[in-house]
């Protein structure tokens, strides 16, 4: 699975920064992995369990470093997403920064309440160790929750590669239609069916298939399309030219569309126009 998949939803950003802190808190609490409250930490009384609940106190300030780091790089990734390449090898490089920040701030957080008894490189390994150890269980899992969510997404308009074709399934996955991606002209939404508008030769057609925007939208992006509207996706290849009509509502104008008028949301502008 390629890293734009997991970057053209904000929501997916959420799984990061809200669970992956929710499970080191609960996980480290109940378990002590490693041992950690004892072996690792024994010989620093600042940081060992006691019965103020000195070390469950340092675990929930541990936890929200962690929280505010993702938040921080999670949001930044998702602002940057368009300059990222799809290469997978370049999110993973994010999220091995993002370990890697995390331990530097942890490091910092525990080299300053031990008052030097753990200087800062000590506590930079153990935490890089430890975290890296502990955090990558539920960055796996939402990982592959996501590629799951994609994989199924992907069966309502599957990719053939070697003829650049788009086979649409209804929402009871029986085929129904397959066509070239550079054919569609648009697509749009209407209640539960999705309305497909191609070339056939020189002439415009259409077709109905029954199927919910949000199945076939993976698909959709990665063949080229574009959202430009809530309901309407639109090929920047077919796109002869923008404009505003005197109410500032922003249309697109479509090749072998005589007076068409396919509405560009103020929050798609700019993408579309990127493409264009």
């Amino acid at each position: 699975m390629k890293s734009n998949s997991l970057l053209s939803k904000y929501s997916n950003q959420l799984w990061y920064f809200i669970l992956i802190p929710l499970f080191f808190l609960v996980f480290v609490i109940i378990y002590s992995p490693f041992h950690i409250d004892e072996s690792i930490l024994g010989d620093y009384p600042s940081l060992i369990a006691d019965p103020s609940g000195r070390y469950q106190f340092n675990i929930v300030m541990i936890m929200c470093i962690i929280f505010l780091v993702l938040v921080l790089s999670r949001t930044m990734l998702y602002i940057f997403r368009k300059k990222l390449s799809n290469d997978r090898n370049n999110y993973f490089m994010w999220i091995s920064g993002e370990f890697l920040l995390i331990a530097l701030f942890t490091a910092l957080y525990v080299s300053l309440i031990t008052k030097g008894e753990m200087t800062y490189f000590n506590a930079l390994l153990y935490s890089f160790i430890y975290l890296f150890t502990v955090l990558i269980y539920p960055y796996a899992l939402i990982t592959l929750i996501q590629t799951l969510k994609s994989v199924r997404a992907s069966k309502y308009a599957v990719v053939d590669d070697t003829t650049s074709r788009i086979r649409f399934y209804d929402d009871k996955h029986t085929l129904k239609f397959v066509i070239a991606a550079s054919a569609i002209l648009y697509i749009e939404a209407q209640e539960n069916y999705v309305r497909i508008h191609y070339l056939d030769g020189d002439q415009v057609k259409n077709y109905q298939l029954r199927a919910t925007m949000k199945k076939i939208e993976e698909s959709l992006t990665t063949n080229g399309l574009i959202r430009c509207h809530r309901s309407y996706f639109v090929n920047p290849r077919h796109i002869h030219a923008l404009r505003k009509d005197k109410d500032n509502y922003i249309y697109a104008e479509i090749d072998n569309l005589a007076h068409s008028e396919i509405p560009i949301s103020k929050k798609y502008y700019e993408a579309v126009s990127e493409r264009l």
